[in-house]
């Protein structure tokens, strides 16, 4: 099936550069310079979806509108910063408005997200075709154990001793926590290259094979891309390096799972955008329930989200404070999973950097996790037969680089 034929109309020569940089995602271009052109070309040929540079009065979005039988998806660039006129266009019938100064791969997947919506999405054109998934966790409250799920739900989507067993997925881990990351310690590394050398090498920013020298291969096959060992290193790196780096990455993995933290800035944002499915972990009490419901209110303000969601209580006290029907209550949705209070498994596996799916892969917590990742992989996840692998050696009390 060909990809999705695509209609760009933009006066501006910048404009027109950067938005034909669609065809390398895998779509087929044509471009006009004026609103007549535009229907012209409409007439003359089918689209799948039109992406225009501002038009600054309904009138020619309607002359596009009118040019074919069929409605055609619209996307309008609209000057950055001008709300009004991102208003005006929504009011004059565009399907979706990106300011002037959007990325690549924002403009990419709001292409992506409105050719679903409007069922018009072909195989070939996805632009996530050869790529890995990519799955953040976040969590609006530090300590809750966003760090634990995503390294434990790592590790089993690599091929770990539980239900997972057998999957081998290629899975790489990224540690987006920068100034605190603690991805490294869970897994007992000490690497040797982190985030920040990557997005501060241009050209391994280019290279994939220089890129994968910056990652950490663990003895459970996760290649971990480690966060900074120097917290100042959160004032270099900047969203644009983190979008090189994933997309110089992502296509030699089945899965990307991504450990934001617990701090929403430009690039954890940016991630979220991205994501194709978000871990958001829960912990039972009305200050935390607060915080996330004011992250989902800020998100849906302010974020192009597109990920499939799932909710994750972690009971990391013994105590219950809240029913988990009034967490279901509070956030109007039905968590995934829920993670029991283990306290001495979870802080052994910590101090010894042996995930707790390896070391008691029996446990009630390993089970829940089990049901988090499945949940992960929903439909895609194909049991396969078990392979033995080597448990990863473990480790004292230890106190490294992290």
């Amino acid at each position: 099936m060909p990809a999705n034929p695509i209609l760009i109309c933009a006066p501006s020569p910048e404009l027109r550069a950067r938005l034909e940089q669609l065809r390398e995602a895998g779509y087929a271009t044509t471009t006009v310079e004026t609103a007549a052109g535009a229907v012209s070309a409409l007439r003359a040929a089918g689209y799948d979806l039109i992406v225009a540079e501002g038009l600054a009065v309904s009138g020619a979005i309607a002359r596009i509108r009118g040019a074919t039988v069929k409605q055609v998806p619209l996307i309008v660039v609209s000057p950055a910063g001008d709300v009004e006129a991102r208003i005006a266009f929504l009011e004059a019938g565009a399907d979706d408005v990106i300011a002037a100064a959007f990325a690549s791969t924002e403009l990419e997947a709001r292409v992506e997200a409105l050719l679903i919506r409007t069922g018009k999405a072909r195989p070939e054109s996805a632009t996530g075709t050869g790529a890995g998934r990519i799955v953040t966790f976040f969590s609006p409250k530090g300590g809750v154990g966003t760090t634990t799920l995503a390294v434990n739900s790592a590790v089993l989507l690599a091929g770990g001793p539980t239900a997972m067993q057998g999957h081998g997925a290629r899975v790489l881990l990224i540690d987006l926590d920068l100034q605190f990351g603690q991805v490294a310690t869970h897994l007992n590394l000490s690497p040797r290259y982190d985030l920040a050398d990557l997005c501060s090498d241009e050209q391994a920013l280019a290279d994939p094979i220089l890129a994968a020298s910056y990652l950490t291969v663990h003895a459970s096959g996760v290649s971990v891309l480690a966060g900074p060992s120097n917290p100042e290193a959160d004032f270099r790196v900047t969203v644009d390096q983190v979008e090189k780096a994933l997309r110089i990455l992502r296509p030699g993995f089945d899965h990307v799972l991504v450990d934001c933290g617990s701090r929403l800035d430009p690039r954890s944002l940016w991630m979220l955008e991205q994501a194709d499915t978000h871990v958001f972990v829960i912990f039972p009490e009305i200050a935390a329930l607060r915080a996330a419901s004011l992250m989902l209110g800020f998100l849906a303000e302010t974020a192009t989200l597109r990920a499939t969601t799932h909710f994750v209580v972690n009971h990391i006290f013994p105590k219950e404070l809240l029913k988990t029907r009034d967490v279901e209550n509070l956030l109007k949705s039905k968590p995934v999973a829920e993670i029991p209070y283990t306290e001495v498994d979870m802080i052994r596996a910590v101090n010894e950097g042996v995930p707790v799916v390896f070391s008691r892969p029996s446990s009630p917590a390993s089970q829940a996790i089990g049901t988090l990742t499945l949940a992960i992989v929903g439909a895609e996840w194909r049991q396969g037969p078990a392979v033995k692998k080597a448990a990863p050696r473990r480790g004292g009390l230890r106190f490294g680089r992290r």
